[in-house]
């Protein structure tokens, strides 16, 4: 049932937002902001985010935006947000995981993993699970991860993510967007009871982000060509703003958010066993120093 996009008030919280210097990430900001929210933006480099703070503080106040800095392709700089967002905030009243990238050739990270499942998967697990203890003193708290329509063309295998053969970028962004949809629902399941809510959200296909930044320019001009398509950020955004604030969402985990309205994922994404050994294969994978 479609539903009209709905900012609850967010005066006295705290949101920590990942990709939160442009695209959809950045919209979102803004609206959690003029809603009374004080923002954690995460992002590469602070100097480069000084224009992002100031749309966001214009928005809301400046003395409510923070950047905390790491490179969430590295397992060890994901570990360290926690402790970093805990030093500037004494409380996470939503966290939404927004950063991601779709690449054209394989790329490994300091870590030998994947560069699209080290961004689009791996740091979300990490940084999720490192705020848990925090999320949930000051629940009720939500969780919202960004994903996309392209999990329903993905394949998870747990112990074995990366699949055979030569790479493909559209694969592995697909895979690890399915990865991202399969942990939330596996939040959902662990957290009940706990006043902490995992959902996911769906902006649909949206233009103007740095998401392909990366690919091919064969592929960058297929982008362009669909552009009428393709919705704003702000428009993007919207889904995010209200799976992260809405009050008759209050009590809603384990959802799949698109165009204003709940709808069903791929029925891969529904299975509980495979959910179960993705987590645990993923615990191992990035436990470390």
């Amino acid at each position: 049932m479609a539903r009209s996009v709905q900012v609850g008030d967010m005066t006295g919280k705290v949101a920590v937002i990942t990709g939160a210097t442009s695209g959809i990430g950045l919209s979102t900001a803004k609206a959690l902001a003029g809603a009374g929210a004080s923002i954690v933006m995460v992002a590469r480099d602070a100097g480069r985010a000084a224009g992002a703070v100031s749309a966001v503080g214009a928005v809301g106040s400046r003395d409510r935006v923070q950047v905390v800095t790491a490179d969430l392709a590295s397992l060890a700089e994901a570990r360290r947000l926690p402790a970093e967002i805990g030093a500037v905030v004494d409380r996470v009243d939503v966290l939404i995981n927004d950063a991601g990238v779709d690449v054209g050739s394989r790329t490994e990270t300091v870590d030998g993993l994947e560069l699209t499942w080290a961004v689009n998967y791996f740091a979300p697990f990490v940084l999720t699970t490192g705020l848990l203890p925090l999320l949930t003193a000051s629940a009720p708290a939500r969780i919202v991860n960004v994903v996309s329509s392209g999990h329903r063309g993905g394949k998870v295998e747990p112990g074995h993510l990366e699949r055979d053969g030569k790479f493909s970028g559209q694969r592995a962004y697909n895979d690890s967007k399915l990865a991202l949809v399969m942990f939330t629902y596996e939040l959902a399941r662990r957290l009940a009871g706990t006043g902490v809510t995992a959902n996911a959200a769906d902006p649909g296909f949206v233009k103007g982000t740095q998401l392909g930044r990366t690919l091919p320019r064969a592929y960058q001009l297929i982008g362009t060509v669909l552009t009428p398509f393709m919705v704003t950020p702000a428009r993007g955004a919207q889904v995010v703003v209200t799976a992260a604030s809405a009050p008759e969402l209050a009590a809603t985990t384990g959802a799949y958010l698109k165009r204003d309205k709940q709808i069903r994922s791929s029925g891969a994404s529904y299975d509980t066993d495979v959910a179960r050994r993705l987590w645990d294969a993923t615990a191992t994978a990035t436990e470390g120093g």
